[in-house]
């Protein structure tokens, strides 16, 4: 043996930077092993198989089972172009998902720094062009059947969105002028990221917007506190109330729910 081709099991572990137990590991596994081993047990590897530990290595990386690793080192190179594919699509499909979670994140940021301006204030915001995707008409209003559109509407978009209340309630300027403990509300929707036939536009312009931290039971205040400042102010409005919970709350702690109502200002 000619010490200069081989090298220790401590060296090797030194060289490529991983614990020696590895090497033990992956030998006992039968995925890497040392050229020879000599009577004493100690292991001992060629120069030339630092190339098949860095492809093991950057495997591992790239999240790789080590029986797939397995495979791939066993198999043709066919496989192995087939494996990097697989591994790319799965990489890609964790980008996009990482993508939504950091939007979500980021559009959270922002209802809080909405849920933080002084409640029952009403404030004039201009808003530019919009798309919502809107659920089937809403006739029969009770909890099941809206959490059942809840679900079927955020389907289209992704698993995220109704546990971190990415939908949100229209209901029109009509019905709520006519009665403001009114709670027949006519859709559901969620943000559309484009424009198409299937998107309803929320216009650009001035609107109304009001925040409301309390339960459900006293929102009709908002609704309440908005129409009689339309009236005094002689403000006429179109279109649809939006109504967006910002902030959340456990069921047994509902005062601390964060409500955004939007409404336009008729040009």
């Amino acid at each position: 043996m000619k010490s200069s081709k081989y090298l220790k099991i401590s060296e090797l572990a030194q060289l490529v930077h991983i614990n020696k137990r590895t090497l033990h590991y992956y030998d006992e596994i039968g995925l890497f092993s040392p050229e020879f081993k000599d009577t004493n047990g100690y292991r001992y590897y060629a120069m030339t198989q630092i190339m098949d530990l860095s492809i093991i290595l950057s495997l591992r990386e790239l999240g790789m089972p080590l029986d797939e690793i397995r495979d791939i080192l066993t198999g043709s190179f066919n496989e192995y172009t087939l494996s990097l594919e697989h591994k790319l699509d799965d990489i890609e499909s964790k980008i996009r998902d990482l993508h939504t979670i950091k939007d979500i994140i980021s559009r959270k940021l922002e209802y809080i720094e909405t849920a933080e301006r002084s409640h029952m204030d009403i404030n004039r915001i201009t808003l530019d062009d919009s798309y919502l995707i809107l659920s089937d008409p809403l006739k029969d209003p009770s909890l099941l059947n809206v959490l059942d559109e809840a679900h079927q509407l955020v389907d289209q978009k992704s698993q995220y969105t109704l546990p971190n209340n990415e939908y949100g309630f229209m209901i029109s300027t009509t019905k709520k002028f006519a009665d403001p403990k009114d709670e027949s509300y006519d859709y559901l929707y969620i943000d559309a990221p484009i424009d198409d036939d299937r998107h309803h536009l929320k216009p650009a312009g001035e609107y109304l917007s009001l925040v409301y931290q309390g339960t459900e039971d006293t929102l009709y205040l908002t609704y309440d506190k908005l129409i009689n400042y339309c009236r005094e102010q002689e403000i006429e409005l179109e279109g649809y109330f939006y109504e967006k919970v910002l902030l959340d709350s456990i069921q047994k702690n509902q005062d601390n729910m964060v409500t955004e109502i939007q409404v336009k200002i008729k040009n």
